[in-house]
């Protein structure tokens, strides 16, 4: 059991962690995008509750940035807590940005 536990783990390359931690990043930063627009969840109705489906949003976000650094600094992954960091610091651009980019190449 042990020598198909290690090999498992040797398949798992430092490279290999940043891109799958920075596609969930990515996935998790356009949900919350979601949540505070309105389409997941409860549309709202009230300036009130957009603000707060905006605050919802951002507390989550803040949350997933600093919650995910907590098992990489456990592991001493270093290329995996900068890979997060800079997927999260770069993924509200990305959902923002490229949907815009992509239909105005439509057009």
């Amino acid at each position: 059991m042990s020598l198909l536990m290690s090999r498992a783990r040797a398949r798992l390359t430092p490279g290999t962690v940043a891109v799958l931690v920075a596609v969930c990043d990515l996935l998790v930063c356009g949900v919350l995008f979601l949540v505070g627009l309105g389409v997941i969840g409860t549309a709202p109705t009230t300036g009130a509750e957009e603000s707060a489906a905006w605050e919802s949003a951002g507390w989550l976000y803040v949350g997933w940035l600093l919650g995910g650094l907590v098992p990489f600094a456990a592991l001493g992954r270093v290329l995996g807590a900068l890979a997060h960091v800079a997927a999260m610091l770069v993924s509200p651009f990305v959902v923002v940005f490229l949907p815009l980019g992509v239909s105005a190449l439509l057009r």
